[in-house]
């Protein structure tokens, strides 16, 4: 049994170590059909495949291809957005060019007309005068349609019956100088005694007041779109309406009441001034607008608490 174990375990001794033999062999990079040389061969055979797929060099790879893609792609992009560029740009020309055309326009001449007789009829209305378009009649004067609108003071003013005329205008072309030229032919049109001419303040002069009186004429800025911007409005409308009274009240009669209706029109005046100058100063100067607006709202109540007392004037001036 003994010869019969050692027989046998020098045959498996034997066959182990052959197997171990050709173990060994499959992981030796001597033998070129070795397991490990194979995989060795797959392995740089990939890498090979590998890098010539993403190799510049090789006009065929796939991140050649790729980037000949991108390339085309990013072409086609920047014409889009140069093209894009090029027709927003063309029509932002156009709408440029169309809104000074429609600055110099009647049509839109018409449009700050109308905003302007919707407001004026409804601050008219509250004082018991009465306001009447004129702007497509001819008036006095033969063919001639200048003077949009006439206000005539109502039965409960020492004035009544008095008209003052309202020539509106949106247009960069008059300054103050051809508004008063303007507004003297107005008034003859329309046989008024007293004008009121309103800038926009889209395309009033740089340099024009809030507010100006020259005689017998009120000319304000006033902006369509701004509702802060009515309280000057209603400061020029007063004013308008004081100068009518003035204009047929004897100077002799009611020293007192005409002595508190001047102090009004100058007080209006110069918290308009004031105003236009605070309004500019908030536009440019932000660290105090706060303070400013304070101000501006001050002299806000301050101009209405002076259109108060001329309505009070008014009231109690009696024939």
């Amino acid at each position: 049994m003994i010869a019969e174990l050692t027989q046998q375990n020098g045959q498996f001794t034997g066959d182990l170590t052959n197997k171990i033999d050709e173990v060994v062999k499959e992981f030796s990079l001597d033998k070129s059909d070795s397991a490990l040389s194979r995989l060795v061969g797959k392995v740089e055979s990939a890498q090979r495949t590998i890098s010539n797929e993403f190799s510049l060099d090789n006009s065929e790879s796939a991140l050649a291809r790729l980037k000949k893609e991108l390339v085309t792609i990013f072409t086609q992009q920047n014409e889009q957005n140069a093209a894009f560029q090029r027709d927003v740009t063309s029509a932002l020309e156009a709408m440029k060019a169309r809104r000074e055309e429609s600055l110099r326009s009647t049509t839109h001449g018409k449009d700050f007309e109308c905003s302007l007789l919707e407001v004026l009829s409804q601050e008219v209305a509250k004082a018991g005068d009465i306001v009447t378009a004129t702007g497509t009649t001819t008036g006095l004067i033969k063919s001639c349609k200048v003077g949009d609108a006439v206000v005539e003071l109502g039965p409960d003013c020492i004035a009544r019956g008095v008209k003052f005329v309202v020539e509106a205008k949106e247009s960069a072309s008059f300054d103050l100088n051809k508004a008063r030229l303007e507004i003297e032919m107005a008034r003859q049109n329309r046989g008024a005694a007293v004008g009121l001419f309103v800038f926009s303040r889209k395309t009033a002069p740089p340099m024009q007041d809030a507010i100006v009186r020259l005689g017998n004429d009120v000319f304000v800025v006033w902006d369509a779109d701004d509702t802060a911007s009515d309280v000057i409005l209603k400061a020029a409308l007063s004013l308008a309406k004081a100068l009518c009274v003035r204009e047929s009240t004897a100077r002799s009669e009611e020293v007192a009441d005409f002595e508190k209706i001047d102090k009004s029109i100058l007080a209006i005046e110069k918290e308009a001034r004031r105003l236009e100058e605070m309004r500019k100063w908030t536009e440019t100067i932000k660290s105090n607008s706060g303070k400013i607006l304070d101000e501006v709202r001050k002299m806000a109540d301050g101009l209405e608490q002076q259109v108060g007392v001329l309505k009070d004037a008014f009231s109690g001036l009696r024939s």
